[in-house]
Formats: structure tokens, sequence, C-alpha cells
């Protein structure tokens, strides 16, 4: 690793445009969980029915059907799954055939009567103050982290500098890291079929990418990481290849 502080690092040309890439952590796919929540919850409001359990309280309002609160589980439950479990290649396949299975299943459960006719009804209900209380936090949490707490920490490409800045790392007690390269080779990866295609909204032509970085260092050696959940990355790495031009091979 080469330190700003390196005799053999070069420095940056005066004037070298500065691109920031930042890196997500998997919270960024959770705003599927939120937005369904506030969804059930209109749902809720406008479809659903007031239920007394006892005199001197508030009435519940909760939606005679148990496919509301069943699919919000499924929906929490997918996107735990998703930002857990890679789903590339042969487990993008095989994570797909679970989830089918899955929904085989539970419609099989749902359409047997037995199971909702006689206790344990196997039912699923909630009511509007639990979608809006679980939405609300989760949206708090959400746009904290993505907006805030992510973008305190970046890597900043600047001619043939590489670093990567961690904002109030000095209280931390953590040393920058910057490298001063010769050729730097960037690939954009997409391939994680329901985290990058489907919550990260792939499919629409924005979505997230993971970055996979090979440095070659002035003085000898490499370096390699990656940066992840990077949203829309195709545009920094183009700004990227256009400003090192063939000092930086760009595989978007």
């Amino acid at each position: 690793m080469v330190t700003p502080s390196d005799q053999s690092a070069a420095p940056a040309p005066q004037g070298s445009p500065e691109i920031r890439i930042y890196s997500h952590s998997p919270i960024v796919y959770w705003w599927v969980v939120w937005a369904y929540g506030y969804f059930c919850a209109a749902f809720t409001y406008f479809q659903g029915e007031r239920v007394n359990f006892s005199a001197g309280i508030k009435p519940l309002f909760i939606h005679p059907s148990a496919w509301v609160g069943l699919s919000f589980t499924l929906v929490l439950l997918v996107v735990i799954v998703a930002t857990t479990v890679r789903a590339r290649g042969v487990n993008a396949i095989l994570l797909l055939l679970l989830m089918g299975a899955a929904a085989a299943g539970t419609y099989f459960v749902m359409d047997t009567r037995e199971f909702w006719a006689e206790p344990p009804a196997l039912l699923v209900h909630m009511n509007l103050a639990f979608y809006m209380l679980v939405s609300s936090v989760l949206f708090a949490v959400w746009f904290v982290i993505v907006f805030i707490v992510d973008r305190l920490s970046y890597w900043r490409f600047r001619g043939t500098q590489v670093e990567r800045v961690q904002r109030f790392s000095s209280i931390l007690g953590r040393a920058p890291e910057s490298w001063s390269v010769m050729h730097i080779r960037l690939t954009r990866n997409s391939d994680d079929l329901i985290a990058h295609k489907i919550l990260g909204l792939g499919f629409l032509g924005l979505g997230t990418s993971d970055i996979d970085a090979k440095l070659t260092i002035f003085g000898g050696g490499h370096e390699q990481f990656r940066i992840e959940n990077v949203w829309r990355a195709s545009a920094p790495l183009r700004a990227i290849q256009q400003a090192m031009g063939q000092k930086a091979t760009v595989v978007v």
C-alpha cells in the first residue's frame, strides 16, 4: 500500500477532474419494504374494517384479507434473503427455484380451507398502525444510512491518484489510503439477479453494481478491492476512462 506521504507517489496533475464513487450498504435495497408497507397501510385505510376489541379503546383498522399481511411478510423475507445471499450464476437459479417452491407452498396452504376453519387459524392480519410504524421507522433508518452515513466515505479518482476517503477517519484512528497508479482496471458487475436487477431497478435501466478494481502501483506492486452496491456505476466509470485515457481499462 502506498500512502500520501510515500516518496514514490506521484502527485495528481493540477486541474485534473475529481471523480467520486460512493459505495452503499445492503440497506439501500430495503426501500422495497417501507414502500410496500406504506402501500399496505393505504390499502388497509381505504378498504379495511374497524375492529373493536374492548370498550373504551380506539378501533383498529384491519384489512379483511389475510393476503395483505402475508404479502408484506413475504416481501420482507425476500429482501432479507436477497441482501444476505448473492444470487449469481447457479445460485440465482437455485434461489429462484426456492422462491417458486415457497410461493407454490404458500398458495397451497392458503387454498386449503382446513387450515383456516379450525384453530389455530393460520391467518396473518396486521393493522394500519403496524404498517405505518414499521414503514416510518425503516424509512428513517434507510434515509439516514443511504444519504448521510454512506456518503461519509467514498473512493476518489483524480489524475493517477486513487484514494479512499473516510471522513472523521482521524478521529477513529484510521490512516488514509491512497495509491499512485500506473494502470487501473475497473470492471462493473451487475449480475446479482434480485439485488442488482430487481431491487436495484436494473430492469428500468438504473440499477446498482459492484465494481472490481485492480491497480498497478508506481514502484511495483498491485492492489485489489471491490466497491459494492454503487448506484448507476456506468457514469463514473466512463468519466474515469475519459479522464485517465490509456492508463485505465474500464469494462462496463
